[in-house]
């Protein structure tokens, strides 16, 4: 599946002209949501399409149906892992491994975080933690701190409403800050065109009262 293009901020044209339309700091958070989905749908896709010509696929693929067709056959003969024990002792602990990691890993508590669906993460969580191996390793790459540019043209400008959704994204940014950002970003945008601080050069005549 070909990738959509994007600008320098990660964003499609369409994106893009749908964030000129935010007017408050949720419809901000929320066009960076749809981002984020969208690329997160176009990588899924590249996953589905690549792994099975992988390697590793190849191989999750046998174990996969080894264990499956072991399960079955336990069911239909009870005796056998039994006989698996006496005959191959190292293969059947293999085995008997797997199968109670994979009731210990059903059986654990899930990781806490909401996805953006809304929908909880339910890969199994750390121990002593909220959150599973992922979202730990997001958490902790997070940044702690939200600055801007100076507001000095309209494309720093821009540079600003994109820090500002990234902002809500990441939790850097609470969303009533960024509501009041919104307002100031509109301001400075609405301004950016009629003020002009460079100093007048010498010599100049100030303009006279009518």
């Amino acid at each position: 599946m070909p990738r959509s293009e994007e600008d320098q901020f990660g964003y499609t044209k369409e994106e893009r002209e749908l964030s000129y339309t935010a007017k408050t700091g949720e419809d901000m958070a929320r066009h960076a949501r749809m981002r984020e989905e969208r690329r997160r749908r176009e990588w899924e896709e590249d996953v589905k399409e690549q792994w099975p010509s992988t390697k590793a696929g190849q191989l999750f693929t046998q174990l996969a149906e080894t264990f499956t067709a072991c399960q079955k056959l336990i069911e239909q003969h009870p005796h056998i892992p039994e006989m698996a024990q006496i005959a191959d002792g190292e293969r059947h602990d293999v085995f008997t491994m797997l199968r109670d990691n994979l009731e210990k890993a059903n059986q654990a508590p899930r990781c806490e975080k909401r996805k953006s669906n809304g929908q909880m993460c339910r890969a199994p969580k750390m121990r002593g933690e909220k959150y599973c191996c992922m979202h730990l390793a997001l958490e902790a790459a997070r940044p702690t701190k939200f600055s801007l540019p100076a507001l000095d043209d309209a494309n720093s400008i821009q540079v600003a409403v994109d820090r500002s959704i990234q902002g809500l994204v990441d939790g850097t940014l609470e969303e009533k800050r960024a509501t009041k950002l919104a307002y100031f970003l509109q301001l400075a945008m609405s301004n950016v065109g009629r003020v002009n601080f460079e100093p007048e050069e010498e010599g100049a005549e100030s303009p006279q009262s009518p």
